[in-house]
């Protein structure tokens, strides 16, 4: 999954498939408005992101953060 900024929005992306903006339902949680999915961002102590939980129709994965 890629996570990318465009101005003030975010945009996800999974391998494969097309890039769609992602809407915040709280400050770690989004969801699209393409597909009934959701993404959770988890934070470390100092409050950088450290991975993104992805999950659609009843499946999770995790896709830690890379540089």
């Amino acid at each position: 999954m890629t996570i990318t900024r465009e101005e003030n929005r975010l945009f996800a992306q999974l391998t494969g498939q097309p890039k769609f903006e992602i809407f915040p339902k709280s400050e770690t949680e989004f969801f699209w408005k393409v597909v009934n999915a959701q993404v959770t961002f988890v934070k470390d102590k100092s409050g950088k992101v450290t991975k993104a939980i992805h999950e659609q129709s009843g499946q999770k994965f995790d896709a830690p953060r890379m540089e």
